[in-house]
């Protein structure tokens, strides 16, 4: 008896399988994290960490590199002068117990608290305190960098404690204050701009007031 050879019928071939682009092969995971992105994520966590924690830490730590003490006074050209405030840092300007190197007191003062600036500025002006006033709004350097700065429509008068009279306003954004003062003495102009966070301190507010008032000029001094 013969019998039949039976051949078993094969069914259609298995597809392979084929991973999506976001599979990761066992031998480049660690704790189920890609190894490759582990280096550059660590990169930017400590980045931020450095930029967010330990910049400010650093910034609040290192004192000025010449603070304001009490007594210093601060002369500019033509024998303009002011008082600035204790625990200011002076980054620009020569105290009038200083003899600069040049031999005349600069045109320029600035100084810093945090992130406050008060800069004073003096040069020759034919005009009044708000004519002078109307060209500081147009070409400080502090206003010209922060275009959202809204600058206020009116101004005040205000008077130094040694008698120079003088106009003053406000600017700000949303997260800036600030104010602008203007004065002329003898045909020489004097410009106050001061800048600071919105959520500044009244100690430093009150420093800026004080160090404005405070503006006086030496007369027979225009050299």
């Amino acid at each position: 008896m013969t019998h039949a050879n039976v051949t078993e019928r094969e069914g259609p071939p298995r597809a392979r399988y084929e991973p999506d682009d976001r599979w990761v092969p066992v031998d480049r995971r660690w704790f189920g994290l890609d190894r490759t992105t582990i280096l550059p994520a660590a990169i930017v966590l400590a980045v931020a960490i450095v930029m967010s924690i330990v910049i400010p830490q650093i910034n609040d730590a290192v004192s000025y590199d010449d603070p304001v003490v009490a007594g210093d006074v601060m002369e500019l050209q033509y024998g303009i002068t002011f008082v600035p405030a204790p625990g200011w840092g002076i980054t620009d300007g020569v105290r009038e117990a200083d003899t600069p190197v040049t031999g005349s007191f600069p045109p320029r003062a600035a100084l810093v608290n945090g992130g406050a600036m008060f800069t004073v500025y003096t040069a020759p002006f034919a005009g009044d305190a708000q004519a002078l006033l109307e060209q500081i709004k147009k070409t400080s350097d502090a206003l010209a960098t922060e275009k959202s700065l809204r600058v206020s429509d009116d101004s005040s008068a205000i008077t130094t404690e040694s008698g120079i009279r003088g106009v003053l306003t406000s600017y700000s954004n949303s997260s800036t204050d600030g104010v602008i003062a203007a004065f002329v003495v003898d045909g020489k102009g004097i410009e106050v701009v001061s800048t600071g966070p919105s959520d500044v301190a009244p100690a430093i507010t009150d420093d800026i007031a004080r160090m404005i008032v405070s503006i006086g000029h030496r007369t027979g001094e225009g050299k």
